[in-house]
């Protein structure tokens, strides 16, 4: 692999993880807002944390298409 696909992969990397720290509270409030909802009580099992990871590894690629 040469030197410019190492970084341009290393560049891609970096991104994600700033817009998984940027969005990361926007869906845990967002996930803690739907949970509050009395139609959705105890749907859901998953822990709000693993929701709200789910959510944003979910959405955060289609920012790169």
């Amino acid at each position: 692999m040469s030197t410019t696909m190492k970084h341009r992969r290393r560049e891609g990397e970096v991104t994600f993880k700033f817009l998984l720290a940027f969005t990361l509270p926007v869906f845990l409030v967002t996930t803690v807002l739907k949970r509050v909802m009395p139609w959705n009580w105890g749907r859901d099992q998953r822990s709000l944390f693993s929701a709200t990871l789910s959510a944003a590894y979910n959405s955060i690629p289609f920012a790169f298409m």
